[in-house]
């Protein structure tokens, strides 16, 4: 996938050169007019200040099944930083103990409030859109940027919700996989089967599963598709499946997004039965699945109907993870070779890129980070470490140039949109066999459609 080499504008200015003054000369003959120069640019200097990290997750809901493998990489990006590469500016980055949300509704005001006076300038976080609504003001108030791995849903960017520019996301917003399912339902259509453009949404009852719906409507209606049926069931509990079985096919779609987690195996299971020939050996009626992160599982112990999972696609954000972090996921804990590395790329990506942003912006200072994170993903020397990068980048201050670098790190190219979300990534994908055992299946390209 082609990415942009162009250098994208800090939003919030400049003021990041190092400590410095401008001066002007005066001197020459008696009675001549004294010679001057002109303003001259600060000199670039690191400052003698350590960065200080926080991280917030959630041990409920959708961001749970992903807590460990993130959090276990936050870690050892730590340790790489400082042990493997030295640190920034001098010092050890400091990674606070982690805060883990332990039920919905808990108000982050305190733990935020803390982390402030801890000295963090930035917080990784991996929490639910409502979570992450609910913290911005406290977030934007304390001058803490946010790199936020793991929501999706629009909330988050509402008008009414002011970020201040101190909000990066890593993870395909709504509006791109919306683009995604709706595409898929378009090739999926055919004349004498399902009708292109036509979409069933099963979806936990979440704000994002709402905001999905939402972007589904947009994006399919004015071309003439539509969402057929949608069904949402509270987090992780869908109840029943033979009335959303018969809801779905109702009107058989062209394409059935699944946005939940496990359970979403029994309903495929049912559906799969539900729609075999009298012999029970062929469907009689065929369309496409979409299955999100959370339900992009191994199925293979469960009690499901063989092929339930045949014409199911998932996917993971990020490109097919690298030898090298799959390794160093299972040397700290070898249970996730079962249970999966979900967003753990982009969790070390995070932890190198507040690092990074820092060193781009010779200050520590969040609101210096916060506006500094796309340029270091689109800079003009392409690096894959936050050594290589940093050596790049310190380089330049010692040669009194503004270096930029492209970082291309464990999930993969990624760059920015306006509004700090990504604009062009990398997904990783999935299939199923007869057994119902996943199988890689590849990377995509996304891009979110202005």
């Amino acid at each position: 996938m082609a990415i942009s080499r162009r250098t994208l504008a800090r939003g919030l200015g400049v003021g990041v050169l190092g400590a410095g003054s401008l001066s002007a000369c005066t001197g020459g003959r008696r009675g001549a007019p004294p010679e001057t120069t002109g303003p001259t640019a600060e000199a670039l200097a690191e400052p003698d200040t350590p960065l200080t990290l926080g991280s917030i997750g959630a041990s409920f809901g959708r961001p749970a099944a992903f807590e460990t493998p993130i959090s276990l990489a936050l870690g050892q990006a730590m340790i790489d930083v400082n042990k493997r590469w030295g640190g920034l500016f001098g010092h050890e980055v400091t990674l606070l103990e982690r805060h883990v949300m332990a039920e919905p509704g808990e108000d982050l005001t305190d733990v935020i409030a803390q982390f402030a006076e801890a000295g963090a300038s930035a917080v990784i976080t991996s929490i639910d859109e409502e979570a992450l609504v609910a913290a911005t003001p406290a977030f934007v108030d304390a001058g803490i940027a946010v790199i936020d791995v793991f929501t999706s849903g629009m909330g988050v960017r509402a008008p009414e919700v002011v970020s201040s520019n101190m909000l990066t996301r890593l993870a395909p917003n709504d509006v791109a996989l919306a683009a995604l399912y709706a595409e898929a339902s378009w090739a999926a259509g055919s004349d004498d089967g399902p009708a292109p453009g036509t979409l069933a949404l099963v979806s936990e009852d979440t704000a994002h599963g709402h905001s999905l719906h939402e972007e589904l409507r947009r994006i399919l209606d004015p071309d003439g598709g539509t969402v057929l049926a949608e069904h949402f069931y509270p987090v992780g509990e869908m109840g029943e499946v033979g009335p959303v079985v018969e809801k779905i096919l109702a009107t058989p779609p062209a394409l059935l997004v699944v946005n939940g987690g496990p359970e979403a195996g029994p309903l495929l299971s049912a559906l799969h039965e539900a729609t075999l020939d009298e012999e029970g050996k062929r469907p009689t009626v065929e369309f496409a699945r979409r299955l999100s992160p959370a339900a992009s599982v191994d199925y293979s112990a469960a009690e499901l109907a063989p092929e339930s999972l045949s014409a199911a696609t998932g996917y993971l954000p990020g490109a097919e993870l690298t030898v090298e972090h799959v390794n160093m996921m299972l040397n700290l804990d070898a249970d996730l070779q079962r249970t999966g590395y979900g967003y753990s790329p982009q969790a070390y990506d995070a932890a190198v890129l507040a690092c990074l942003a820092a060193q781009d912006a010779l200050s520590v200072d969040g609101v210096d980070i916060a506006a500094s994170v796309a340029r270091v993903l689109t800079g003009t020397e392409e690096c894959t470490s936050y050594g290589d990068c940093s050596s790049i980048l310190r380089t330049g201050v010692q040669s009194q140039d503004r270096a930029t670098v492209s970082y291309r790190g464990r999930m993969g190219p990624l760059e920015l949109g306006p509004a700090k979300d990504p604009r062009t990534g990398t997904l990783r994908t999935f299939s199923w066999n007869e057994a119902n055992a996943r199988q890689a299946a590849g990377d995509a390209d996304f891009e979110t459609p202005v």
